[in-house]
């Protein structure tokens, strides 16, 4: 015979803390756009008499939101909400991804998935302003082949011009927050002799074609870089993968 189970209803359910209550707030209304990225936060001494709560509790909030990069405090200056963008945002995910070698893996698995959609579109969407704009990126790129940090500014920039172009807002957002997520274990991989010159070689046959707009073409260009991105990477990590 089954035991008769005591029904849950009657358990008191937990409330969140003073300070999740407040970060939660805050988010809300940064959902609702009544605060936006760049705007200052009131005073401590006033927003905590706004919400109702103790000092203490609104400045755990604020430390909490800080780790989730949803704000920033200024020496002196109070707290700002943050720009909101991937670099700002993924700070936790990266953490996550340092901690798990398959992880890296999947991230340049879903890359490949994204880039060449986005490339497949582009080719497509992209105007030839916006394609002479990419090419200008790509000639001042060839200048950067002996100097990591240079490319890998030039090498956003290059992607993030492909993603304005596909004409998805979402697809660039997510072609950007990948991005930013493979920055911290593609740094070593970037400082390899030769990685460099294969990626810009890859960011060639790319333009190429996007140039002639060759939808397929375009789409496998970018999932072959990202794989040469992947290879390099592994390969500078230890070989896993």
């Amino acid at each position: 015979m089954i035991e008769d189970t005591p029904l849950a209803f009657d358990a008191p359910i937990e409330r969140g803390t003073v300070a999740e209550l407040v970060a939660r707030r805050i988010m809300a209304m940064i959902s609702a756009r009544a605060l936006r990225p760049g705007d200052q936060l009131p005073p401590e001494r006033e927003l905590a008499e706004s919400l109702g709560v103790s000092r203490p509790s609104l400045r755990e909030a604020i430390r909490g939101l800080s780790i989730l990069g949803v704000v920033k405090s200024r020496q002196g200056g109070g707290a700002y909400i943050t720009d909101l963008d991937a670099e700002s945002l993924l700070g936790p995910i990266r953490f996550f991804l340092s901690l798990e070698d398959v992880n890296v893996r999947e991230l340049y698995d879903a890359r490949s998935l994204i880039e060449s959609d986005v490339a497949r579109r582009a080719a497509v969407n992209m105007s030839e302003a916006q394609l002479d704009a990419l090419a200008a990126i790509l000639a001042g790129q060839a200048g950067t082949l002996n100097d990591a940090r240079a490319f890998r500014v030039s090498d956003f920039a290059f992607h993030e011009a492909i993603w304005q172009g596909c004409g998805n807002a979402f697809l660039r957002r997510i072609g950007e927050s990948l991005n930013v997520l493979g920055l911290e274990v593609r740094k070593r991989a970037s400082e390899t002799a030769g990685v460099l010159e294969r990626s810009y070689r890859d960011h060639c046959r790319l333009l190429e074609a996007l140039r002639r707009r060759d939808a397929d073409s375009a789409a496998a260009a970018a999932e072959t870089h990202m794989q040469n991105v992947f290879q390099s990477t592994i390969a500078q990590e230890g070989g896993q993968g």
